[in-house]
C-alpha cells in the first residue's frame, strides 16, 4: 500500500506537470472547445490586459460565465451579442470569442481658484499626463494677504478621474499704520497694527488756552474704530471762553478786581497810602494812570516811597547834616523842612567867610541850600523831615566848589561846611578831587571831631552827612557814587627828609596822643600857626582826631620843616613829679624847660618837680637830629613816643575839661 501510494503521488504530480506545459487530448469520447475572451473600446482597439474573465476549455455542452472586467477609465457597455448582463451566460456548444464592448472615458479636471473662478477645465482619456498649470493668485483683501500653497486635492501627474483641483492659499493677516495727531499736527503716536485690532489712543490731551480761548479735549476724528487700513487720528477739543481777573494791590489793600474776557481794555491806576506817593508798578510801568489789554489772570502791584526824607535826631546833642541836591534846584523853603516831632529846635551852619573873620563861623541860617552842612538841635528824639521824595536827590555827579576864605590866621582859614549830597552811604573814594590837593574831612562824634584824609580806603559817609573840609586853595570836588570802580587817584609824591613824633599823654587815668608831622613842602600860612600840642593850649579847640592805618586816633599836626621844636603845656591840679620817658630814639630828641633853662638827656626817665597850676609851653622837644621815615601812616616802629605822667587837663574859655573833653566839675 505504501508503494502504490507513492507512485500515485508521482503519477499526478507528472499529470500536473504536463498538463500545464501542453494540451493533451481529452478523454476520448469528450468534445472539448475553447472560449476566447476580448475586451474592445468603442473604436475597436483592443484592450490589453483587460479580456473578461471565463477564458479557456471547456466540455462540450459547458455553461460558464463571463464576466467583463471593471477596468478604470473605462465603462461596459455591452457584448457583442448586445446583452448588456454581466456577467454573460455562455453555452459551450462549440468554440466560441466573446467580446466585450467598452467606452474609453473621458473625465473632465477643472482647475479653480479659491474664491471658485475657474482658471481651466479641459476633458482627458484616463492616464493621460496631467496638464501643468501657472500659479494662480488671489487678490488680497483689506484684512489679508493671500499667498498660493498648492492645489486640494494634491495634483496628480496623470489624469485619474472627474477632478476638481481648487487652489490653495496661505492666509497673511494685514498690518497697518495708525498715527494719533494733535491739533497743531504734532505726532503723538504711530503704532502698527494687525487688521481687526482695535488701536489704543494717547492719554492725558491738553491743549493750552490761547487767545482767550480754553481747550477741553472731547475726542478724535474720525472716532476710534477697530483696524481696517492705514489710519490718521486727530484730536479734536472743545471751546470755552475765558475770564481773567484783574488785581490792583496798592499796599496793604486790593483796590480793583474784576473779571474780563481776552482782549478787553482796562484802566487801572493806583491807591496812595497817606504820607507816600506812587513811584512805578511792580513790572517797571510808571504811568500812573495805565491802559492794560487783558491777555491773562495779573496781578499790578503799586509800588509806593515815602514822601519825605527822615533825618533822626537826637536829644540834647547837636545833629549834623546836609542837604541833598534836589531835581527842583539848590533852594530849600522853610516848609520842605518839618520839625513836628521835635522841641525847642535850634538851627546852625557855619560860614567859612564868617570864621575867616572871627574866632568862629558858627551862625543860624536864614535861607537853606543843597550841598550846605546844617547842625539842629532838639531837647527830644525824633526825625528832621525833608519835604521832598527820595527820588528827587541827585542819582548823577555832583560837584561841589569848595571856596577859599583868606584869613591873617590859618587856623581860620578855607573852611568848607558840606556833606554827603546823596541819601545813601558812599565811601571817599566816590570824592574825586585834583591829585595835587590832600584833604582832611573833619566829622563831628558826638563830642569831639574826628579827622581823616579822604584818600583813606576805609573813610566812609552815612547819607547827607555833613562834615568840614578845611582847602589850601579854590576848587572843585565832584561826588560820583556810581563811579565803579571809583576813578583811580595818584598817591601824593613822597616827600625827603620827613620827620614824625607820636606823643601819648597818660594821666590821671586818661590819655590824649598828638602826632606831629615834619614836611618840607608844608605852607606856612595854612599849617605854621598850629600849636602841635594844641590840647595842652588854653585856646585851641577841643580834639580833632585823625584815624591813621593801625585805627589809631591822634591829632594830626603837620607842620613844614623848621619848625623843629615842639612845644609841650601841661597843668596839675596838684603839686607833684612829671616823669617823662622817651624808650624808643632818645637820642633824636632833647627835653628843655623853659623855665629852668635846664636840658634833659632822655637816654633815662627825667622827672621834673612842678606846682600846681598851668604851664602852656613850659617844655620843649628840641630834635638833636631829624627822623627819616616815611610820611602819616608810618609804621609804629619807626616812631618816636614821649609818655607824661601826670594830671592832664584841657582850659577853654575858663572850664577846665579832661583829654577826652569832658568838663571837669
Amino acid at each position: 500500500m505504501k508503494k502504490f501510494s507513492t507512485l500515485t503521488a508521482i503519477f499526478a504530480m507528472l499529470f500536473s506537470a504536463s498538463m500545464v506545459a501542453q494540451n493533451f487530448p481529452g478523454d476520448p469520447g469528450t468534445v472539448v472547445v475553447d472560449l476566447e475572451t476580448v475586451a474592445v473600446d468603442q473604436t475597436g482597439d483592443s484592450i490589453p490586459g483587460q479580456a473578461p474573465t471565463g477564458a479557456g476549455a471547456y466540455s462540450l455542452g459547458d455553461t460558464v460565465m463571463v464576466t467583463a472586467r471593471t477596468i478604470p477609465g473605462y465603462t461596459f457597455t455591452s457584448w457583442d451579442n448586445q446583452s448588456t448582463d454581466n456577467p454573460l451566460q455562455v453555452i459551450m456548444d462549440a468554440t466560441k470569442s466573446v467580446t466585450a464592448f467598452y467606452n474609453h472615458d473621458l473625465y473632465t479636471v477643472t482647475f479653480l481658484n479659491a474664491d471658485s473662478t475657474a482658471l481651466s477645465s479641459a476633458q482627458y482619456y484616463y492616464g493621460d499626463p496631467l496638464p501643468s498649470i501657472q500659479d494662480p493668485t488671489l487678490q488680497a483683501t483689506a484684512q489679508y494677504t493671500f499667498v498660493f500653497a498648492g492645489w486640494s486635492p494634491e495634483r496628480d501627474s496623470i489624469v485619474k478621474g472627474e477632478t476638481t483641483y481648487i487652489a490653495q492659499y496661505d492666509t497673511i493677516v494685514n498690518r497697518y499704520v495708525v498715527k494719533f495727531f494733535d491739533y497743531d499736527e504734532t505726532v503723538l503716536k504711530t503704532d502698527t497694527l494687525d487688521y481687526g485690532t482695535m488701536p489704543t489712543a494717547p492719554t492725558g490731551m491738553n491743549r493750552p488756552a490761547e487767545q482767550g480761548i480754553a481747550y477741553t479735549f472731547s475726542g478724535w476724528e474720525p472716532e476710534l474704530h477697530a483696524v481696517e487700513g492705514d489710519e490718521n487720528y486727530t484730536a479734536t477739543y472743545e471751546e470755552t471762553e475765558l475770564q481773567y481777573s484783574i488785581i490792583v494791590i496798592c499796599g496793604t489793600d486790593t483796590t480793583i478786581q474784576q473779571s474780563v474776557t481776552y482782549g478787553t481794555e482796562v484802566t487801572i491806576y493806583p491807591t496812595e497810602p497817606a504820607e507816600q506817593h506812587f513811584t512805578q508798578w511792580s513790572d517797571g510801568n510808571t504811568d500812573l494812570q495805565r491802559m492794560v489789554t487783558v491777555t491773562q489772570d495779573t496781578v499790578f502791584t503799586a509800588l509806593f516811597a515815602d514822601s519825605y526824607i527822615d533825618i533822626p535826631v537826637a536829644a540834647n546833642a547837636w545833629t549834623f547834616f546836609c542837604l541833598p541836591e534836589i531835581m527842583i534846584g539848590d533852594g530849600w523853603q522853610t516848609e520842605m523842612l518839618i520839625t513836628d516831632s521835635l522841641a525847642n529846635v535850634a538851627w546852625g551852619t557855619y560860614s567859612g567867610e564868617l570864621r575867616a573873620s572871627a574866632q568862629s563861623g558858627w551862625m543860624t541860617p536864614e535861607e537853606f541850600y543843597a550841598k550846605q552842612g546844617y547842625i539842629i538841635y532838639s531837647t527830644k528824639a525824633g526825625m528832621l523831615r525833608l519835604n521832598a521824595y527820595p527820588e528827587m536827590v541827585a542819582t548823577e555827579a555832583v560837584d561841589v566848589m569848595l571856596q577859599e576864605f583868606e584869613s591873617a590866621h590859618a587856623e581860620n582859614a578855607n573852611w568848607n561846611f558840606i556833606g554827603n549830597p546823596y541819601n545813601v552811604a558812599i565811601e571817599a573814594s566816590a570824592i574825586i578831587f585834583p591829585d595835587t590837593a590832600e584833604l582832611t574831612a573833619t566829622m563831628w562824634n558826638g563830642t569831639g571831631y574826628d579827622n581823616e584824609l579822604l584818600s583813606s580806603a576805609s573813610l566812609a559817609f552815612q547819607p547827607m552827612q555833613a562834615f568840614f573840609i578845611q582847602t589850601p586853595g579854590e576848587f572843585m570836588i565832584t561826588f560820583d557814587k556810581n563811579a565803579n570802580p571809583a576813578p583811580a587817584r595818584q598817591a601824593p609824591a613822597q616827600v625827603e627828609e620827613n620827620s614824625r613824633v607820636d606823643i601819648e599823654a597818660t594821666a590821671g587815668g586818661y590819655t590824649d596822643k598828638s602826632r606831629i608831622i615834619f614836611r618840607s613842602n608844608s605852607s606856612v600860612k595854612y599849617e605854621a600857626g598850629r600849636d602841635a600840642s594844641k590840647f595842652m593850649t588854653s585856646t585851641a579847640p577841643i580834639q580833632m582826631y585823625f584815624i591813621d592805618v593801625d585805627n589809631i586816633e591822634c591829632a594830626q599836626m603837620v607842620r613844614p620843616a623848621g619848625e623843629d621844636n615842639i612845644r609841650l603845656g601841661y597843668m596839675l591840679r596838684e603839686a607833684g613829679e612829671i616823669n617823662i620817658e622817651m624808650p624808643v630814639y632818645a637820642n633824636d630828641y632833647e627835653l628843655y624847660d623853659t623855665r629852668s633853662g635846664r636840658t634833659y638827656d632822655l637816654y633815662e626817665k627825667v622827672t621834673i618837680y612842678s606846682e600846681a597850676g598851668t604851664y602852656n609851653n613850659r617844655l620843649e622837644l628840641r630834635p638833636v637830629k631829624k627822623v627819616v621815615t616815611a610820611i602819616d601812616n608810618s609804621t609804629v616802629g619807626s616812631t618816636t613816643k614821649l609818655f607824661i605822667n601826670g594830671q592832664l587837663y584841657l582850659i577853654r574859655d575858663g572850664k577846665i575839661y579832661s583829654v577826652q573833653g569832658v568838663e571837669a566839675k
